[in-house]
């Protein structure tokens, strides 16, 4: 049973959550409240923004350098070597992935085969990377924005602890931050199970105890399924 590595995961998460779940209410109500409405604004927050900003950043970050090297190396070879670009540019992917991108495009590029090598460049840019990146984009900006609105939640959560030290209302801020402590770790699984679904997805299931087969053991991963902010 201790070798099923789902079985242990759930051990983890479960030890994570009552430590978590001690440190909030130790913060106070008041504190853990802010704390957890933060958190969850925090997850919705970044993932509107990552959905949001992840085609802009792919446009003007990354899909000029594609096109301009995409159009040299087609403009000296003549070859359109769509699985060779996808495995390049995207080859971190899951070979799965990368194959139903380039065979959907392959059904789709006919029509512009004969154009130009910056035409050409510009049309496997759109049908073969941006699908392929903008995902994984999508991915990092989420925790990225989510640690930046994490950070103001927090340091909001730090001056409401202060509520602590007061005496009538202290005590009774104390003892109501159980009752708020316990969902805000929650949230910190939560996240933790994003990035573990993450990590699942970029290495396309190539590691043996962290891929679907696996954490489909798992009771936190098969909760978390329902409610992935990326599907």
């Amino acid at each position: 049973m201790f070798k099923n590595p789902s079985f242990l995961f759930d051990i983890l998460c479960t030890a994570a959550w009552i430590v978590l779940t001690v440190r909030y209410a130790r913060k106070g109500f008041l504190a853990s409240m802010v704390q957890l409405l933060g958190n969850g604004l925090s997850l919705l927050g970044a993932h509107q923004l990552s959905s949001a900003c992840a085609g802009w950043v792919f446009e003007h970050l990354l899909a000029g350098g594609f096109r301009t090297q995409i159009a040299a190396s087609l403009a000296a070879g003549g070859v359109v070597d769509l699985t060779g670009i996808a495995d390049k540019y995207a080859g971190f992917l899951p070979q799965n992935f990368r194959a139903s991108i380039v065979a959907a495009c392959e059904r789709s590029i006919g029509a512009v085969l004969s154009d130009n090598a910056v035409v050409l460049a510009d049309a496997i840019v759109e049908k073969v990377l941006q699908p392929l990146l903008t995902p994984v984009i999508t991915l990092v900006l989420f925790f990225v924005f989510y640690a930046l609105l994490r950070l103001l939640v927090s340091m909001l959560v730090t001056v409401l602890g202060l509520v602590n030290k007061l005496p009538v209302v202290g005590t009774v801020n104390r003892g109501l931050g159980w009752l708020v402590g316990g969902g805000t770790a929650l949230m910190d699984i939560y996240l933790v199970l994003c990035v573990v679904w993450g990590l699942v997805v970029i290495t396309g299931g190539s590691l043996s105890v962290l891929n679907d087969t696996v954490m489909s053991g798992s009771l936190y991963y098969k909760v978390f399924n329902l409610f992935n902010p990326f599907l």
